[in-house]
């Protein structure tokens, strides 16, 4: 009998060991499944709206659109969120870069040149503007994008003006947008390039002072949103 009581109390133990194990491999199949589909789901208008099915009137292939406010304003907080640069350029011939059109002679926002003068900014690039934390850039983001209607607007620009050397501008972008006239909206181009090459200003690339040893795969991309006036 006690041998039959130790032979039902060992079948017990693996009995409820492999339950165990079966709830065990459901629960993480579950999660797996769930963080896929997160992924999947994740900035959709990122994965399948710039460029699928949008095609030239001879049915070819193109990454030019015609957008509005409701995708500018995404794509400029992809620019930290996922390492893009926006340009604005009236003509979309970025060899001469100017948006005065779209965002009047004070630009996104405004830097010093060496001689004391206010040169305009037309572009957002991390590269570019050295911001520490996320809480900086963020607050960048919002002060380009609505000015003094950000609430924090005055501390914020009194401080990147002392420690940055930023000026921004008390209108945004998104007023100065709706105001200039943009009502048939912008044409938004794309490109792309790896950020350890230097793309000259005709939007090809120079690849004179790059590493050739160096993979592709192991060089980080560059997107590059244009927005433009429409033809």
């Amino acid at each position: 009998m006690e041998n039959a009581a130790d032979a039902l109390q060992m079948a017990a133990a693996v009995l409820i060991f492999v339950v165990a194990l079966t709830i065990s491999i459901n629960a993480f199949s579950q999660a797996r499944s769930v963080s896929s589909e997160i992924l999947d789901y994740n900035d959709r208008e990122y994965d399948y709206t710039y460029v699928e099915e949008n095609l030239n009137a001879d049915g070819t292939p193109t990454t030019e659109r015609i957008v509005f406010l409701e995708s500018i304003v995404p794509s400029i907080y992809k620019a930290y969120k996922e390492n893009y640069k926006i340009v604005f350029d009236d003509d979309g011939d970025t060899s001469n870069i100017n948006a005065n059109n779209i965002l009047g002679n004070d630009g996104i926002y405004r830097v010093k040149d060496d001689a004391g003068n206010y040169v305009p900014v037309f572009t957002i690039d991390l590269q570019n503007e050295v911001l520490g934390n996320d809480t900086q850039k963020e607050q960048f983001l919002m002060s380009i994008l609505y000015g003094q209607c950000y609430p924090e607007y005055n501390t914020v620009k009194d401080r990147f003006r002392q420690n940055l050397g930023i000026y921004l501008n008390d209108k945004g972008i998104y007023d100065k947008i709706k105001e200039n006239g943009t009502g048939e909206g912008l044409k938004e181009s794309l490109g792309i390039y790896y950020q350890e090459e230097t793309p000259s200003q005709d939007g090809t690339t120079d690849t004179s002072g790059d590493d050739s040893s160096v993979p592709d795969s192991n060089k980080t991309i560059k997107r590059v949103v244009t927005y433009s006036m429409p033809n």
